[in-house]
């Protein structure tokens, strides 16, 4: 009779094992995204992989939606070769991240980051996994840094982009401002120029754009005299009514 016991709980427990296992998923990666939100204003960080079969595959990034706090949002989109959407779907496969399916941590705390990773496959599979607190597996964890590393070169491109857009417009004004205050005359959006780099100035991104220039992030053809501190300083010393 107890060889008939333990016979039956371990088929049970075997039986309940194979129906705890998930089965990875079947197609292709069709979406693939990873998203980090502040609470209180503080913005939201994603990136997304968009495959469809009947399109070129393509990342879009998006820094800071919604942060009242800090710089302005930054968004990037950029085409992906065939290769690396393969690529990170065995990976993904390998790292077994579609058995956090269904993950969920929701705490009752105030402050801090929630996060979600999220795919599609063409079989209309899903993986969704979303927590906001402590205690977070340390296999959702390391997907999520995972897929964040996936995601990195053109994170860094959209920053970069960001930056040479930013000294390209204030190039403009800062010429704009500074032909008019040579010559004595005045024009249609002069003070809102002298607001504008008087901003640039002060907020931190001046500095910000200055040091990626120093690094040799910026292109050796991209004119920059707004990032001679000198310059900008005697401009702006100027009183603009």
């Amino acid at each position: 009779m107890k060889r008939v016991i333990l016979i039956l709980l371990i088929m049970l427990s075997t039986l309940l094992g194979c129906a705890s296992r998930k089965p990875a998923p079947q197609g292709r990666l069709v979406y693939c995204s990873y998203a980090c939100a502040g609470a209180a204003g503080l913005g939201k960080d994603y990136c997304e992989l968009i495959a469809d079969e009947d399109s070129v595959p393509r990342v879009v990034v998006v820094l800071g939606e919604g942060n009242r706090f800090e710089d302005p949002v930054i968004r990037g989109e950029y085409p992906v070769k065939p290769q690396q959407v393969d690529s990170l779907c065995k990976q993904l496969e390998a790292k077994e991240v579609y058995k956090l399916a269904g993950y969920r941590l929701e705490e009752p705390i105030t402050g801090g980051h929630s996060y979600r990773i999220y795919m599609e496959y063409s079989s209309g599979e899903k993986v969704d996994a979303r927590w906001y607190g402590h205690g977070v597996k340390k296999e959702a964890l390391s997907a999520y840094r995972f897929i964040e590393r996936f995601f990195e070169p053109w994170v860094e491109q959209a920053r970069t982009d960001a930056v040479i857009a930013r000294v390209q417009e204030m190039e403009q004004r800062f010429n704009r401002l500074s032909a008019a205050v040579k010559k004595g005359s005045r024009y249609d959006g002069m003070k809102a120029d002298y607001e504008a780099l008087d901003t640039y100035m002060h907020s931190g991104l001046w500095k910000q754009d200055f040091e990626a220039d120093e690094k040799g992030l910026l292109p050796k053809d991209l004119k920059r005299g707004v990032l001679s501190e000198d310059g900008l300083y005697d401009l702006l010393s100027h009183e603009i009514k």
